[in-house]
């Protein structure tokens, strides 16, 4: 029996019309979530080489989760490898589109966007790749395999300045906003904007910086952005699409579902079922809120489980928030909790099914206003950087500085950047920022390193050899300049 070929599209033919040149910048954007294995790259996965290896991220998880909690990872941990491949993956797609597109007959405006939006994307993943691994294999071009390997490790500021010029045509050519036929969640102008400016500031190019962020906040200016009043919206199961996001993923649960809330949810408890607990916080962490703080509150934490407790009652287990010291439970219906697990993908969630339609957010205002008092900091003292940590805390409910009388403003740009850091903790925990922040805050290994005595009593250190991650053992393998890196980067 003959078969029938519905379709014989390869990368070779598969560039012929606009359509299909717009269906490869669509398949760019799936590549962000995993290409349908519901909780990769951005959809979950990515957490873990940006929030584990530092002090917030804990899973009580074996395995891979484990490794990254106790920083024990080593080059064959398959969640190394999986943000890897997956940022390899749209570095890969990004210039096989770009190589095609250039003699498609298309309109010069139509092209130029996708040539922007491919760009865009190429440079978000050159950015994730770099702060987590630093000097990689740069590849630019479509590349005949074979000729992969052994290829030299670029070091990194040759690699910013080729991401500084795929964010400026990005800026250039796509809009600010984008028409509900062309998809909501396109990469846009802003969005650009945003990435060149944390480019520069991952360079302590902070004047270069400042250009990109306040254009950002210029658009805010004009309603292209606004701060959501209440900051557990932002986090809504029906807020799809915050007017304070700048760049995120967006998910249907009847086409396009996402795992998120499943991986991010509380093991156990009665509200939402069946989650797995898989990512968690460090209650180190999470005890650094002041009470005062609603974000605090923000967490899964003192609930009833659907576990029942067995004493005929109708109660679950009640999973409780240990006291610093306390180790034993108060009594034999009490579970206390080992790590913690935020709202952000749980809150106010439209379906307790496994599929969910959580929108991820990758850029987001709150996000961009730190980054601006973090480069007025730098540029003019900490009285210039005030007002943009104030906004930020004063829209959680937070204690301001200067205000409240506990907590003075900080007097000089060491206190401020202190001051930053924290708040960029308190704000985007969990959302792809703290190891990244911490390096560029200079901050990673005194930070982890008294993380690691203090609170998890264990016997090793970090030292300037970590600060990236081993490269992953599968692509060592080709690869004599990474395995001869990674000799170094076994944290000991």
């Amino acid at each position: 029996m003959d078969s029938t070929i519905y379709s014989n599209l390869t990368t070779g033919n598969a560039y012929s019309t606009e359509a299909d040149a717009q269906a490869s910048v669509v398949g760019l954007y799936s590549i962000l979530d995993g290409e349908g294995e519901f909780f990769g790259y951005y959809n979950g996965m990515f957490a873990l080489v940006t929030e584990y290896g530092t002090d917030v991220g804990y899973s009580t998880k074996a395995g891979n989760p484990s490794q990254m909690t106790t920083f024990s990872y080593q080059p064959g941990n398959g969640l190394l490898l999986t943000n890897w491949n997956s940022q390899y993956r749209l570095v890969t797609g990004a210039n096989t589109l770009l190589s095609k597109i250039a003699d498609l007959e298309v309109a010069e405006e139509a092209k130029n966007q996708m040539i922007g939006q491919a760009r865009f994307l190429r440079a978000l993943a050159y950015r994730d790749l770099t702060d987590a691994w630093g000097p990689v294999p740069f590849i630019t071009e479509e590349i005949d395999p074979d000729l992969v390997e052994d290829m030299p490790l670029t070091p990194v500021d040759e690699i910013e300045s080729f991401m500084i010029a795929d964010c400026e045509f990005a800026i250039e050519h796509l809009p600010e906003q984008w028409g509900t036929s062309e998809g909501l969640t396109r990469a846009t102008k802003g969005a650009a904007l945003t990435l060149l400016g944390k480019i520069y500031m991952r360079k302590h190019d902070y004047a270069n910086a400042k250009i990109y962020i306040d254009q950002v906040l210029e658009m805010e200016s004009r309603g292209i952005y606004r701060l959501n009043p209440d900051f557990k919206n932002v986090w809504s199961g029906s807020n799809k699409l915050d007017e304070g996001m700048v760049f995120g993923i967006l998910h249907d649960a009847a086409r396009r579902p996402t795992f998120t809330s499943l991986h991010f949810g509380p093991a156990d408890n009665k509200d939402i079922p069946s989650r797995w607990s898989y990512y968690g916080i460090s209650l180190d962490f999470w005890r650094k809120y002041h009470d005062d703080d609603p974000r605090k509150a923000f967490f899964w934490y003192d609930y009833e489980g659907s576990t029942p407790r067995g004493d005929g009652s109708g109660y679950g287990l009640f999973y409780k928030m240990p006291d610093p010291g306390e180790n034993t439970p108060p009594n034999d219906t009490t579970i206390l909790l080992k790590d913690v697990t935020t709202k952000k993908y749980t809150y106010e969630m439209n379906s307790k099914s496994e599929w969910d339609d959580r929108t991820i957010i990758i850029f987001r205002l709150a996000d961009v206003i730190l980054c601006k008092a973090e480069i007025e900091n730098a540029l003019n003292g900490p009285a210039a950087a005030l007002p943009y940590l104030n906004r930020v805390r004063e829209r959680a409910g937070a204690p301001l500085y200067g205000v409240d009388a506990r907590f003075p403003a900080p007097g000089n740009q060491n206190e401020m950047a202190d001051r930053i850091l924290d708040e960029r903790g308190f704000e985007l925990v969990f959302e792809f920022q703290r190891r990244p922040d911490l390096i560029r805050f200079g901050k990673l290994l005194d930070v982890c390193n008294a993380y690691i005595e203090n609170y998890l009593g264990l016997n090793v250190r970090l030292t300037e050899n970590n600060i990236y991650f081993p490269y992953p053992f599968q692509d060592t393998r080709y690869n004599s300049y990474m395995r001869a890196e990674n000799e170094k980067r076994i944290v000991r």
